[in-house]
C-alpha cells in the first residue's frame, strides 16, 4: 500500500529557532496566530489544487507546470510531450536513461505533477489511449514505418477475427432477411454508411438507422424474425448503446455486432460478434481494418448469392447510365 503523502505545510513540533509550540495550561493549543492561519490556508489551497489536478491529463499537467520546473525536469517534460504515445511502453528507469537524468528526478517530477509515482501516470496514459482519447505527440523519424507495421498487425488480427465467425450461419441469416438495418454512432457512422453502400449493390431493403434527426425507438420496434441488424460499436460509445444491445439481444432478429476489444460485455442473445482492432501509433484510432472487414463481408455475401447479386448490380449500373450520374472514372 502506498504511503500517505506527507503534508509539508503543517507546522513542525519545533520551529527552526528551536522554540517548542506553546500549550495552554488546560492542555489545549492556543488560538492560531496570523502565521499559523496563513500556513493553514496555504495547506488547504494546495489540497484543493491537488484534487483538481487529478482530473487533468498528463499533457495538461506538463504544459501548465513547464515553466516552473527545473532544467532537468523540463528535459523530461519536453521528452514526454513529444513521445506521449510511447509513455505506456516505458518504466521509470528507461525514462531516466532516455532523458539522461537521474531516476530520482523522474520520481520527483511526477510527484510535482500530482501523481503518486510514475506508474500512476503510465496507467493513466494507457487507459486514456485504450479508451480512444486522441493523445497528441510529435511524429518521430520512423513514424511512417511504425504506422505501417501497426496497420499490418491490425489487418492480420481483423482477418483472424473473420475466420472465427460462423460465416455459414451468418451469411445464411443475412441472405434470408427481408430487411437489413445498419446502426453506427459517432466514428462508427461512416462504417455503417459504407457497408450500406456496398450491400445496396447486392440486395434491396438496406437502411442505416437512425435517420438524421430521428430516434431509434420507432425504427427498431417493428424488428422481427425476418430482419437482420448490423451494429458497429466502436470505443467512445454513447451511453444508450449498451441498452440498445441488450434490447437487440432479446429481439427475434439476427444481430451482427462489430466492435473493438474495449467492449468486454456482450449481451446474451447476440450470436454473431466480429472483433476489429483500432490500435494506432498516431493520436487517432485507425479504421482501416474495419473497412477491410466490410469489404470481405460484402464479398462473401455476394458469392453466397451470386445470381441475385449480379442481377442487382446490373440494375444499379443500368440506372446509373440512365440517369448519367457517373463519369468515365
Amino acid at each position: 500500500m502506498p504511503r500517505a503523502p506527507i503534508d509539508h505545510s503543517a507546522p513542525p513540533e519545533d520551529d527552526v529557532s528551536g522554540k517548542s509550540r506553546a500549550v495552554h495550561p488546560d492542555g489545549e493549543a492556543p488560538a492560531p496566530d496570523a502565521d499559523a492561519s496563513v500556513n493553514l490556508a496555504t495547506s488547504l489551497a494546495r489540497h484543493a489544487a491537488s484534487q483538481g489536478t487529478r482530473s487533468l491529463s498528463l499533457h495538461q499537467r506538463l504544459t501548465r507546470s513547464l515553466e516552473e520546473l527545473t532544467p532537468n525536469e523540463q528535459r523530461i517534460a519536453r521528452f514526454l510531450l513529444a513521445h506521449q504515445d510511447e509513455l505506456a511502453l516505458y518504466n521509470a528507469a528507461e525514462l531516466s536513461r532516455l532523458t539522461d537524468v537521474s531516476k530520482a528526478t523522474v520520481s520527483r517530477l511526477f510527484r510535482r505533477l500530482g501523481y503518486q509515482d510514475f506508474r500512476e501516470a503510465r496507467d493513466q496514459a494507457r487507459s486514456l489511449r485504450h479508451s480512444g482519447v486522441p493523445v497528441a505527440a510529435a511524429p518521430t523519424a520512423d513514424h511512417h514505418q511504425r504506422h505501417y507495421e501497426q496497420e499490418c498487425r491490425n489487418l492480420r488480427q481483423a482477418l483472424a477475427a473473420l475466420d472465427m465467425l460462423d460465416m455459414e450461419a451468418l451469411s445464411g441469416a443475412l441472405a434470408k432477411a427481408e430487411r437489413l438495418q445498419i446502426i453506427g454512432f459517432r466514428n462508427a457512422y461512416p462504417l455503417a454508411l459504407h457497408l450500406r453502400q456496398q450491400l445496396l449493390q447486392l440486395r434491396e431493403q438496406v437502411a442505416v438507422l437512425p435517420q438524421p434527426g430521428q430516434s431509434l425507438g420507432e425504427e427498431i420496434a417493428r424488428l422481427g424474425v425476418d430482419d437482420a441488424v448490423v451494429v458497429f460499436a466502436m470505443r467512445r460509445r454513447p451511453h444508450g448503446l449498451a441498452r440498445l444491445l441488450e434490447w437487440l439481444g432479446q429481439a427475434s432478429c439476427t444481430v451482427l455486432l462489430v466492435c473493438d476489444d474495449s467492449l468486454s460485455t456482450i449481451p446474451a442473445g447476440i450470436e454473431h460478434v466480429l472483433r476489429c482492432p483500432l490500435d494506432s501509433v498516431s493520436a487517432f484510432d485507425s479504421y482501416a481494418a474495419a473497412m477491410s472487414q466490410i469489404n470481405l463481408l460484402a464479398t462473401r455475401l455476394l458469392h453466397d448469392d451470386l445470381v441475385g447479386g449480379r442481377s442487382q448490380i446490373r440494375r444499379v449500373t443500368d440506372t446509373f447510365d440512365a440517369l448519367e450520374e457517373l463519369g468515365d472514372g
